[in-house]
């Protein structure tokens, strides 16, 4: 029996779909020859196989990937026992290669070896520092190295002076510059003090040689002749002076605290600038400064008073001190003597020389890098609620003008006064205190009491 040739059908996907973006070359049915085959005769007979087109749309890159499918035919002779059929081709655009992961493998991989090399050099430095020879510590000896200490101690004491005045000439240069604190040599506590127990004790002696109505030949002083602001002023600063005016010494004491609280008043309220000017920095000062620390309220103080006082002359200042004076004369009005000697102008004079020396104070004073301020400086309690302030004496702060109660020292060193803890009866001569240290800093470090408040206990 012959044997019939045998057809190998390629079919390649015969649904087309939208990923087939393949291109042929061709359109015409490739013919695929085999060897012939030999029959019973021994004839050969050619062999072929036909492979139909195959119809693409868009990729012209195809990557075959065939299935074989076992579909034998009834006759097994042939060249090939098994026909085969493409049953799916993959698009070549499809098979994208995973770069992105190596990609991040790579940067991983580079920052665990940058951490691991920084943690490593973390730990060798570490044990480098640990590693460092403490330098040995020898105990001194209390009795061989008690001196060599004290010298020392001494000698860090000077040198800590001279780099606080070293500061200090480095502050004044920078304060040249608008906006800097003063040039001004910081004053000495103990030489502020001295001024102003000079003042008080000129104060006394004003009192003492000038002021001594209800004598003989002179006016009888009464509660009838204290009106206006003289009222005013003792009614606030003492308690019970309407009995004072019956004796000499009580109406001397009456003199001094009215020109203590005049002078107080009169630095406060800057009238020694005169009034009008004293005024307006008196106004400016209130709403300058509120709200602000004491640091910057005072540093605008002293620009404002270094151009104040930088424009008035000798005569402004003579002008100024002239109007305090005659405004604390007036007011003594009721106590000055009546007779016509002479002692009333030698009393104005001396006067007002008074408050000139109080007026230079105040000048220096006000462009100091600290502030000064003039009050009567007493802590102030309630005993009861609803009562009015009581004033209660502090030996720190006050001191009995009369002393009547025992004073002393105890065994730590501090002074002490049998009055302390009583109620005041009222001041004489107002106390001065202190912020700063004079070089525009110490803000912080509270408040210097640098003249005690003269009280009467």
């Amino acid at each position: 029996m012959a044997l019939r040739p045998r057809q190998i059908d390629t079919l390649l996907n015969p649904k087309p779909t939208d990923t087939i973006a393949q291109q042929a070359s061709s359109t015409e049915p490739s013919i695929l020859t085999v060897p012939a085959g030999t029959d019973s005769t021994g004839t050969a007979q050619p062999t072929s196989s036909v492979v139909p087109p195959y119809q693409y749309t868009q990729d012209k890159s195809l990557t075959g990937t065939c299935r074989l499918t076992n579909s034998t035919d009834a006759d097994p002779s042939g060249l090939f026992s098994n026909t085969f059929r493409c049953e799916k081709l993959i698009p070549a655009s499809s098979v994208k290669q995973n770069t992105g992961a190596i990609a991040a493998a790579v940067v991983f991989a580079l920052l665990f070896a940058a951490t691991a090399g920084l943690l490593f050099l973390f730990w060798w430095r570490s044990r480098r520092i640990n590693q460092a020879p403490i330098p040995p510590t020898y105990p001194l000896k209390e009795t061989a190295n008690s001196t060599e200490v004290s010298t020392l101690n001494h000698q860090l004491t000077i040198e800590r002076r001279r780099v606080t005045d070293l500061q200090a000439a480095l502050l004044s240069q920078s304060s040249s510059q608008p906006g800097g604190w003063s040039t001004s040599h910081p004053r000495d506590d103990r030489t502020v003090k001295r001024s102003f127990s000079s003042i008080f004790l000129e104060v006394r002696d004003l009192a003492g040689n000038y002021y001594v109505s209800g004598s003989s030949g002179q006016v009888k002083v009464t509660a009838a002749n204290i009106t206006g602001e003289l009222k005013e002023i003792l009614e606030e600063c003492i308690s019970g002076w309407e009995g004072m005016l019956d004796s000499q010494k009580g109406r001397v004491m009456l003199v001094r605290i009215v020109v203590g609280e005049l002078l107080r008043r009169s630095w406060v309220d800057h009238e020694f600038l005169g009034r009008k000017t004293g005024h307006s920095v008196t106004v400016l000062e209130r709403e300058v400064v509120k709200g602000t620390n004491r640091e910057h309220a005072h540093l605008w103080r002293v620009q404002t008073f270094l151009r104040v006082l930088a424009g008035m002359g000798e005569e402004a200042r003579n002008t100024g001190v002239q109007a305090v004076a005659d405004k604390i004369y007036d007011i003594l009005s009721p106590f000055r003597p009546r007779s016509a000697s002479g002692s009333g102008s030698a009393g104005a004079t001396f006067l007002y020389n008074l408050v000139k020396r109080t007026a230079e104070l105040y000048y220096e004073l006000a462009t100091q890098n600290a502030y000064y301020e003039l009050s009567p400086y007493f802590s102030v309690t309630r005993e009861h609620a609803g009562e009015d302030e009581s004033a209660v004496f502090e030996y720190a702060s006050c001191d009995d003008v009369e002393q009547k109660w025992e004073v002393g020292t105890d065994a730590h060193g501090r002074e002490w006064c049998a009055a302390e803890g009583r109620v005041l009866r009222g001041f004489v001569f107002p106390g001065v205190v202190k912020y700063g240290d004079g070089r525009g800093g110490g803000w912080e470090e509270g408040r210097v009491v640098v003249f005690k408040a003269q009280v009467l206990a």
